[in-house]
């Protein structure tokens, strides 16, 4: 799979953010490639970069092909149509619903920095792929990443009980103005106590898996 990372709001010290993208596998297709906007950033083996939207997803999109098919059909032509550009292009057709349409299990982050940046989370209502977040109080800014590693090493200090996954069947959307507001969208109605449970750690896992991992100084 294609791990990912990253970061809004206060920057982050650039040593920091090629640590932690070291902890990232790199997937068949190769390294680890790292995009910079103005108080955000965002790093995977597959991260999909153009007009300035960058999307990185872990997991898998299902049904790519009727996807690709309904993306064409409305003049959003896929070259490339690895999972992050699929959903680079849903977001372009769907805004920051997209993940309503994109069925599979996975963990997906957008930033469209075309004016203010805007954050965009998302985790399948399939399962499948945790997405890890830290919110810091008093202007820290958030951290996330869909492997525990890696948002740990993004870290300076252990993060205690402000980790967090974002539920199954959720879009949390952040912006300059307002922290993240994760909010249930209308594809989780059909998930399944099993895949809720694989993608969501039971209470409390989630602080002992951060407790047990040392986080680089």
């Amino acid at each position: 799979m294609y791990a990912f990372l990253g970061h809004y709001g206060a920057g982050l010290p650039a040593h920091r953010l090629h640590a932690a993208a070291a902890r990232l596998g790199t997937g068949p297709s190769g390294g680890i490639r790292l995009i910079r906007g103005e108080g955000w950033a965002l790093a995977s083996a597959r991260v999909f970069d153009r007009g300035g939207v960058a999307a990185a997803l872990d997991g898998a999109i299902e049904g790519r092909l009727a996807l690709a098919t309904r993306l064409e059909v409305r003049g959003l032509p896929v070259a490339d149509r690895n999972d992050a550009a699929l959903a680079h292009s849903a977001f372009a057709l769907d805004g920051a619903g997209f993940a309503a349409h994109v069925g599979g299990g996975y963990a997906a982050a957008v930033v469209d920095a075309r004016a203010e940046p805007v954050l965009v989370l998302a985790a399948a209502g399939a399962g499948g792929t945790p997405l890890y977040c830290h919110w810091e109080p008093d202007g820290g800014g958030l951290c996330f990443a869909s492997a525990l590693p890696a948002l740990l090493a993004l870290l300076p200090d252990r993060p205690g009980p402000r980790v967090r996954v974002l539920a199954p069947g959720t879009t949390a959307v952040c912006s300059r103005r307002s922290r993240p507001l994760p909010a249930p969208r209308a594809d989780a109605a059909g998930l399944t106590a099993p895949a809720r449970r694989r993608s969501v750690p039971a209470a409390g896992r989630a602080r002992a898996e951060a407790a047990a991992v040392r986080a680089p100084g």
